[in-house]
């Protein structure tokens, strides 16, 4: 299941982004789904490795908007945005995409773009001083043109080294495509697309076609290399193309709202991709018996889908049948051990059931779960809950430290630990865990300068009160 995380402000989108000091900070809202996810770096994994870059540095990151865009920020993370799954319309495109940003990455550019937009702000900055101090002299109308002159230079400065670094990108990605034995023709599709974005105004422009700026030359140069590729004729395979609708069935019925699914998913479409958005779409309406119907279709047929009984269990526990969502829930862990993901899904579920016999087990699934990602805040409150029920009051205040540390609420974060550094055995392993809390989180409190709490908002899942499967 799709499951919104907190929004939060990467260091940096582009080099423009890190210089413009007036442009407010950049909020992302990251999605998180196990399926989607897997299916991204399954499409990304050969890429990188055939630009020689380690899979295990880079970070893929689902992006909650509709709009059409894909970007590199921080060094070696990609995001993604679900209206990039939604509007491409091969696999091919989104691998030509994902090969453009990795070419990013390879290249090293948001970097370069960091120190050459430094570079570039000494005398930018000289101009505009001057500019300023002509106005408070009196000279109104020459110091505005002198600071309007100095933003058109900058304009002008970093779009040119963003146009230069694009090229670099996309004749990186046709050498990247080549190595895996790809056709770049779906990135000449995906950029044919962006050129029609650039008819329009800047407001109605997606983010993608703003940050990606075409020129003819840059257009003609790509598709020279294209055509001259050995692969330019490799298409899709079916199981690729059948995925890829799978994935885009899923973020629509997620993403859109649910007359809008069942319109572009008709009753009379029995085809699986129809079935898994409409079985989305009437599981937030709610229309359980019919979200039933659909994903009961579905497990029919493939009994061994571990996305299928996770969506199942989802449904069910949205009817606070938590019994039945928990037995879906771990049909879905035993098909897919070791997804994390899921893991917690089973835990939360054993955990709202309130059983004493189950609890050991809901403290265990979320323990491993957090073994394998230990940044997941809401994993962290539910084993917090596990244990007051079990009376580990120690280890229910470290574990909720580490929740509120993993949302940016590090006020409460170091209250929490210092209670758990009271309640834990003097020595252990927990109570070291508890002191480093305590220390990172009065520096991250202190560099933050907003009362304890940094640059996160958590928006889900952020008290007790709500329950583990909210996702509309």
């Amino acid at each position: 299941m799709i499951r919104f995380l907190p929004r939060f402000a990467p260091a940096a989108v582009a080099a423009v982004m890190a210089f413009c000091w007036t442009a407010p900070a950049l909020a992302i809202s990251v999605a998180r789904d196990t399926e989607i996810e897997e299916f991204l770096w399954g499409e990304t994994r050969p890429v990188l490795k055939a630009a020689g870059v380690d899979p295990n540095a880079v970070h893929i990151y689902l992006v909650s908007d509709n709009v059409f865009n894909a970007f590199v920020s921080g060094g070696q993370n990609i995001f993604v945005t679900t209206g990039l799954l939604d509007q491409l319309d091969t696999p091919n495109q989104l691998l030509g995409v994902l090969a453009h940003e990795t070419g990013h990455i390879a290249g090293g550019h948001l970097a370069r773009s960091s120190d050459d937009m430094m570079n570039e702000a000494t005398p930018f900055l000289i101009t505009m001083l001057a500019g300023l101090a002509a106005m408070l002299a009196g000279e109104g109308q020459a110091g505005m043109g002198i600071i309007m002159g100095a933003q058109q230079a900058m304009q002008r400065a970093v779009l040119g080294y963003s146009r230069v670094q694009e090229s670099s990108a996309d004749q990186a990605a046709i050498s990247f495509l080549d190595r895996i034995h790809k056709s770049g023709r779906g990135m000449i599709e995906t950029f044919e697309k962006m050129s029609q974005q650039e008819l329009l105004t800047d407001r109605m422009q997606d983010p993608y076609a703003r940050s990606h700026p075409m020129s003819r030359d840059r257009m003609a140069s790509l598709e020279t290399r294209v055509e001259a590729s050995p692969y330019k004729e490799n298409v899709d395979t079916p199981d690729e193309i059948a995925n890829f609708k799978m994935i885009q069935a899923k973020v629509r019925g997620f993403m859109d709202d649910p007359q809008t699914t069942l319109r572009r998913y008709p009753g009379n479409d029995n085809s699986e991709p129809a079935r898994y958005a409409r079985a989305v779409a009437y599981y937030r309406i709610p229309d359980f018996p019919s979200a039933n119907r659909e994903i009961d279709s579905l497990i029919a047929a493939h009994p061994d889908n571990p996305y299928f009984w996770e969506l199942k269990g989802q449904i069910v526990a949205e009817q606070r049948d938590f019994a039945g969502a928990a037995a879906a829930f771990e049909k879905s862990v035993k098909l897919k051990p070791n997804a994390p993901l899921l893991q917690v899904n089973l835990g939360a579920t054993l955990v709202a059931l309130e059983d004493q016999k189950t609890m050991p087990k809901a403290r265990d699934v979320l323990v491993d779960s957090l073994r394998r990602d230990n940044t997941n805040a809401f994993a962290w409150l539910q084993l917090s809950f596990a244990y007051a029920a079990l009376g580990d009051e120690g280890m229910a205040a470290l574990s909720m430290a580490e929740q509120r540390f993993n949302t940016g609420r590090y006020g409460d974060a170091i209250r929490f630990a210092m209670r758990a550094r009271e309640m834990l055995p003097k020595g252990s392993r927990e109570q070291s865990r508890a002191d480093d809390i305590v220390v990172i989180a009065e520096g991250q409190a202190a560099k933050s300068g907003r009362n304890g709490r940094g640059g996160f908002t958590f928006e889900m899942n952020a008290s007790p009160s709500d329950t583990p499967y909210k996702t509309r």
